[in-house]
């Protein structure tokens, strides 16, 4: 497995990292799902928001809103 170099990472657009962090996050889920699912740096109820809008996002994904929209919108 070629791993990119910290120059190459820098080289990409903000969408590209992005994609690789979903991507990174995937690979993870699919052989530990215990390990994402939460993370260790936050607490239980913080982990239980998170699921709750994960699971309002597959319900209803017309909600979604995007990058720009959400920067100006408090997550909790």
């Amino acid at each position: 497995m070629r791993v990119l170099s910290k120059s190459e990472i820098a080289a990409l657009s903000p969408e590209q990292r992005l994609a690789l962090i979903d991507d990174l996050w995937e690979s993870i889920d699919a052989l530990h799902p215990s390990v994402s699912s939460c993370v260790g740096s936050i607490s239980d109820w913080q982990c239980r928001i998170v699921d709750e809008r994960l699971l309002d996002l597959e319900r209803f994904p017309e909600d979604d809103l995007g990058r720009p929209e959400a920067r100006g919108q408090s997550l909790l």
